[in-house]
């Protein structure tokens, strides 16, 4: 069983009754039967995967208890062929650390596995997102990240063994990639988390579904643990907005120099909003938006070389 649409990811849940009822809204978790992942991305995979020599400091990463373990401590010096110094794990450390309990994190693998990129697809078919995939191999009774929350949606996918998510009650409306929401002290997170809401335990073939916002914590309890995290992005009212400043340009109003009176400047900038909402609502920005939306993704290499005929 190989999963390459939204439709067989969110099964048995109905594509129409996710985005009308939970998208954005709730939190999901969706079991399922575990071959449906069979052979999608476990220890003969990730193995696989490792001895690729497309790793560094930044793309591989290792978490203990909840602190990130320095990069000198499992990276080693390496030069290429180019003479360019790389700073690269080593194998025999990140296995020592992956014995003391470290988890591991493998950044961006969506183009490296053929079944993950699959999914990949299902999202920009299914959502017109953008989305990437993450794998977080876990050790039994040791947890990767504190309690935080993600500014994309989630879609954890459980590949092998098993893990135990912390649901919390509380939500950050629609947070996105901003200084604004950025490095929330402990405290903060304390207070907005609220009650543990739900503990579910993920098993082979199990989908969690996280809106972006939603408080949560894991940890794998029974065994070491894989799961994939999809992070998935749609098109924001801050995009549009960005497609409109960008049509403001062509209005003269919005090119000259604020006025140097203090007194000036609300009425200034009531007549500067005035015509920001014209251009917002002209045919020409609502068309740039339309394409947008459409064409959020923008197409992948797709290399399908044939041998050239004599």
């Amino acid at each position: 069983m190989a999963i390459t649409s939204f439709e067989e990811l969110l099964a048995p849940t109905p594509v129409e009754s996710f985005l009308r009822d939970t998208k954005g809204r709730k939190w999901l978790h969706t079991p399922a039967p575990a071959d449906r992942v069979e052979g999608l991305f476990a220890w003969a995979e990730l193995s696989q995967l490792l001895n690729m020599e497309v790793w560094n400091h930044q793309n591989l990463r290792l978490v203990q208890d909840t602190q990130p373990v320095p990069p000198q401590a499992y990276c080693r010096q390496r030069v290429d062929r180019s003479g360019q110094r790389q700073f690269v794990p080593d194998p025999v450390q990140v296995q020592q650390h992956l014995a003391r309990g470290a988890s591991l994190v493998l950044n961006e693998i969506e183009t490296l596995v053929p079944g993950i990129l699959r999914i990949i697809n299902a999202f920009t078919e299914g959502l017109g997102a953008k989305s990437s995939a993450n794998a977080y191999v876990s050790q039994q009774n040791h947890q990767a990240f504190d309690t935080h929350y993600d500014k994309t949606d989630v879609f954890a996918l459980q590949v092998f063994g098993q893990k135990r998510w912390r649901v919390y009650e509380g939500q950050i409306e629609a947070p996105v990639i901003h200084a604004r929401f950025a490095g929330m002290p402990k405290d903060v997170v304390q207070r907005h988390r609220g009650k543990v809401q739900r503990e579910v335990v993920m098993n082979t073939g199990d989908l969690l579904y996280l809106p972006r916002g939603r408080f949560h914590d894991a940890l794998a309890t029974d065994g070491p643990s894989i799961h994939l995290s999809f992070a998935v992005s749609e098109p924001k009212g801050l995009d549009y907005l960005q497609m409109v400043m960008d049509e403001a340009v062509g209005d003269p109003a919005f090119r000259r120099d604020l006025p140097l009176a203090e007194a000036d400047l609300a009425a200034h900038f009531d007549m500067l909003a005035d015509r920001l909402r014209d251009v917002a609502r002209a045919q020409s920005s609502k068309d740039r938006g339309k394409a947008l939306r459409k064409a959020f993704v923008p197409p992948r290499a797709n290399f399908d070389i044939a041998p050239s005929k004599k």
